[in-house]
């Protein structure tokens, strides 16, 4: 793990996604917050999970023949501060696909499970198992609380990179 930056971690995902976007006609809409904290991440495999995110996205929009002007991803990169998680920074990717199938939410990060012919089942399992080793919490929620069109929004967090979380680890290790 090391110092990195979530701009970098965006702009490289982004990258390696634009193929599959330009390919399944999804246009992406960044936003993310300045003079974020750094993060003390694996960045590549935050990459990975960021990419993997938007692969899905793309995949919905396009499985739910989207016309157009739907066919739409939204990427954020926000500050965050609860009592439990402290100083987070939340990444979501938003789609407008058809949601994901109540019988299908439970078993969404059970590894091995897919609803995808050519698909393994690892792929949102290892996310998820990613970013809790980094400390944070990977999700997701039907908008609009449908399941029948109303498009899913995937969440993470990770732990800011702060003096104070520094100081803390540093106590802990000792």
């Amino acid at each position: 793990r090391q110092r990195a930056e979530a701009r970098a971690i965006i702009d490289d995902a982004i990258e390696l996604a634009g193929i599959e976007l330009r390919r399944r006609h999804v246009s992406l809409t960044t936003y993310v917050a300045q003079r974020l904290p750094a993060l003390h991440c694996d960045p590549i495999l935050i990459e990975q999970v960021v990419l993997n995110l938007l692969k899905n996205a793309a995949e919905a929009i396009d499985s739910a023949q989207l016309p157009t002007t739907r066919r739409q991803i939204e990427l954020r990169v926000v500050p965050r501060h609860t009592p439990e998680e402290g100083g987070v920074i939340e990444f979501s990717v938003t789609d407008r696909g058809r949601g994901i199938a109540d019988e299908v939410a439970g078993r969404l990060f059970t590894p091995f499970f897919t609803t995808r012919s050519e698909g393994m089942g690892l792929g949102l399992s290892l996310c998820r198992t990613v970013i809790e080793q980094h400390g944070g919490a990977l999700d997701f929620e039907n908008l609009g609380g449908r399941s029948d069109g109303g498009g899913t929004v995937f969440r993470f967090t990770l732990p800011a990179d702060t003096a104070a979380r520094r100081a803390r680890e540093a106590r802990d290790e000792a």
